[in-house]
């Protein structure tokens, strides 16, 4: 085992990592992500007297299964490995993931410790309904009434909803036209428009309501707003989910039930249900692949030609 000392842990080498993470073809949330992964290997790594960078195969095997002594899931195992992978191709190594020594300890963690992992439950349509209408018409009350009901009618990822600027959405005569700029599945930026029909729901009246209120004609459509005091800082993803799980809790919902994940997901259950073609509900959630998009609605699809449906 080497000295601590002889470590490759230093800052140079992290900054030249994050560079790699700020050219690569991934999402900020993923390089937020792999930036902790990676610091989380390297500390380890420190406590240990092992090489960071390059990482020797049993270095990586021992982390691993260091992990999975910890209970960690097996998506957390498998994202720490990612960023393990990522920062090593960034610096021009072979990244010790795709040899066979650490692939197969990844394949045992997975054969022993797999489950089906746990989703939120979704936010549909009719719980949308309950959740808005319980609001009171406050000014946090109108930004939380256009957060749900936009995030829900445009199927927007948290990061999509609070990234969004008063330019990017425009009254149309038959509802929205939401513009999204890069997103998880748009890394070059190009930019996706999506339209939110004038419906049930009265999402543009919702939005216009706290655009009122606010005051707010440029800039971040969704801000903080305490106490009836307007804040200039755009909300973050996290604060969204937070005000999801307090809304949801203010109508008897379990709040640990929900996210803020729950609303996008609500709106591919919805379209399912009421039978919706698949690649138009893939379409408006911008999924590249139709099976991303019965994940989402896979549960509600077993009922729809169930063979007990006409008896049970």
């Amino acid at each position: 085992m080497r000295p601590a000392t002889a470590v490759s842990t230093s800052v140079d080498g992290l900054d030249a990592a994050a560079a790699g993470f700020a050219a690569a073809s991934k999402s900020d949330a993923t390089r937020r992500a792999y930036a902790a992964d990676w610091r989380a290997f390297t500390s380890w790594c420190a406590d240990q007297g092992a090489d960071t960078l390059p990482a020797s195969c049993r270095t990586v095997g021992r982390y691993l299964t260091h992990l999975a002594g910890l209970g960690r899931s097996v998506s957390t195992i498998d994202r720490r490995a990612a960023a393990i992978a990522a920062v090593h191709r960034a610096a021009g190594h072979t990244a010790p993931t795709a040899l066979e020594e650490v692939r197969s300890i990844l394949a045992g963690i997975r054969n022993t410790l797999g489950r089906r992992p746990v989703k939120k439950q979704a936010l549909t349509a009719d719980l949308v309904a309950k959740v808005v209408r319980k609001i009171r018409p406050d000014l946090a009350g109108h930004r939380d009434r256009a957060l749900i009901l936009l995030c829900f009618g445009a199927a927007l990822r948290r990061s999509e909803l609070v990234a969004l600027d008063v330019v990017d959405v425009e009254t149309h005569r038959k509802g929205l036209l939401v513009r999204i700029g890069r997103s998880k599945t748009d890394q070059q930026g190009r930019g996706r428009t999506v339209a939110v029909p004038d419906g049930k729901l009265k999402v543009p009246a919702a939005l216009a309501a706290w655009l009122a209120a606010s005051g707010i004609t440029d800039g971040p459509i969704f801000r903080g707003a305490d106490r009836g005091r307007l804040s200039s800082d755009r909300l973050t993803a996290g604060q969204f989910a937070r005000i999801v799980k307090a809304r949801c809790a203010a109508v008897g919902l379990d709040p640990e039930a929900f996210s803020g994940h729950s609303a996008r997901r609500g709106f591919a259950t919805t379209a399912g249900d009421v039978g919706a073609d698949l690649r138009h509900i893939a379409g408006h959630m911008r999924h590249a692949k139709l099976e991303t998009t019965l994940g989402y609605i896979e549960d509600g699809e077993l009922f729809r030609d169930n063979a007990g449906k006409g008896f049970l």
